[in-house]
């Protein structure tokens, strides 16, 4: 099964200021328009800021009307704004490209997605088991066979060394146990 991948816009914190955004308000309907304008932006997330016509229909305004929910009117009017102020090119016969929007867009992987809200809720670096908390890992586990090598070499020689040995290493899997339950 694939990789759910999450997609948003970004619109800048001036997205509202930029005068052909003002000027595109400031029309009869504009703010029609402007909705138009970020649906098509949000509709083209998946394609890295395309549009592409389908021929579902006679013409791409009409399609994309039928796509958005909005008027095929509205569309037309809307579209043939964004092209004459260089918001929307022509790429070929059936392909479109918000330029804009490109600059616009991010994105992450479902896992990635979780690993950011983990990171957030929990404000550690990592979960267990990537590779920076694995490696932290490989590095306890030197730490504990020096220390084992060390408490080896001040063992008592009387005891049976099989025995002790059993027990060293129990000891360590117990502690080990106890330190990924941690984790």
């Amino acid at each position: 099964m694939a990789e759910k991948r999450y997609y948003w816009l970004k619109l800048k914190e001036d997205f509202f200021r930029d005068k052909r955004i003002k000027k595109l308000r400031s029309i009869a309907g504009g703010d029609v328009y402007t909705i138009i304008y970020l649906k098509m932006q949000l509709l083209s997330l998946k394609d890295e800021g395309k549009l592409f016509f389908e021929n579902v229909e006679d013409t791409f305004a009409q399609e994309l009307a039928l796509e958005i929910d909005e008027s095929q009117d509205d569309v037309q009017v809307c579209l043939n704004f964004l092209e004459k102020n260089g918001l929307i090119e022509m790429v070929e016969n059936n392909e479109f490209i918000l330029p804009q929007t490109q600059q616009s867009i991010g994105s992450e992987s479902s896992s990635a997605e979780r690993v950011r809200r983990f990171r957030a809720k929990e404000n550690q670096k990592a979960l267990p088991g990537n590779a920076d908390v694995t490696n932290c890992n490989i590095e306890i586990e030197k730490d504990i066979e020096k220390d084992k090598d060390i408490y080896l070499s001040n063992y008592n020689k009387e005891e049976p060394k099989s025995n002790f040995c059993k027990q060293i290493y129990e000891d360590v899997d117990r502690c080990m146990k106890k330190i990924y339950e941690e984790e």
